[in-house]
């Protein structure tokens, strides 16, 4: 969860653009991704599907990017 008052991790900045989908590699489904999300499941196949517009935006430069993502910034960094 965000810390409150970090405009770069916390949703109500986003702007719709900041919401794509993209095919699935795999089965040629819709797959949604938001600027953050390094990967997600295809809901039609369930395979992994990395986002090609991944963004870590802030938290590529915050020292609180840590505090503010904890595990989640590690999961999606590597």
């Amino acid at each position: 969860m965000a810390i409150a008052g970090c405009p770069g991790q916390d949703k109500r900045f986003w702007k719709a653009t900041d919401i794509r989908e993209s095919p699935c590699p795999h089965c040629g489904a819709g797959v949604e991704f938001w600027k953050d999300d390094a990967r997600r499941r295809c809901p039609s196949c369930g395979r992994p599907v990395a986002n090609p517009n991944f963004d870590m935006g802030c938290a590529k430069w915050c020292k609180f990017a840590e505090a503010c993502l904890g595990r989640r910034l590690r999961k999606q960094d590597k």
